[in-house]
């Protein structure tokens, strides 16, 4: 059991990592060495962990989406109605001083990995439980189910489109405009209201 945990934290720390520098550096200039000397690993511990430089990359996804679902979770802690719901954009604001800057991690791990339906699915499937996030943060705001569902794929592409153009805009600026469109969006839309 204590190697298991030993093992299991070991696995953790190469993924953040990996997460770390795939962001940073790119998926097509980063080798399984490059990951390794990051990490502080030899290649064949690496190897242990993981099958290969597909295992690595799912892992480092899987890490950002654990990260990113977090921060955002912590920034709605305490709030209700609208300011829950908008609580995604302060979420995302945060996470982009300390985590941001360089456009979508699932997004161009996708897009470097074209003919991979495994990393691919990965990117897929975190964008369908954000898509998702969305939707329940609007029913916890006091959205009832049928205008969550609605409104949901309108925000998710208001946060979607922040992160897009923040390399045009820089991140604060898309993420406040991203964020004012989303709060005019809520209020003429309010819950319990319809949309015509």
């Amino acid at each position: 059991m204590v190697q298991e945990d030993a093992r299991s934290r070991r696995r953790s720390a190469i993924a953040a990592e990996a997460e770390k520098v795939f962001y940073r550096e790119g998926f097509a200039q980063v080798g399984i060495d490059r990951i390794a000397e990051a990490s502080g690993v030899a290649l064949a511990t690496l190897y242990r962990h993981f099958k290969g430089r597909r295992g690595l990359v799912i892992a480092a996804m899987e890490e950002r989406e654990r990260r990113y679902f977090a921060a955002l979770e912590a920034a709605a802690a305490g709030l209700s109605g609208e300011a829950r719901v908008l609580s995604l954009f302060a979420g995302l604001c945060g996470w982009a001083e300390e985590n941001g800057g360089n456009g979508c991690l699932f997004l161009r791990a996708a897009a470097a990995h074209p003919d991979d339906p495994a990393i691919r699915a990965v990117a897929a499937a975190h964008k369908r439980a954000y898509l998702e996030l969305v939707r329940r943060r609007l029913a916890e705001g006091g959205w009832p189910p049928e205008e969550a569902a609605a409104l949901a794929p309108e925000l998710f592409l208001l946060l979607e489109g922040a992160v897009a153009s923040a390399g045009l805009l820089g991140d604060e600026a898309a993420q406040a405009s991203a964020s004012a469109a989303a709060r005019r969006l809520l209020r003429e839309r309010p819950p319990g209201r319809s949309a015509a």
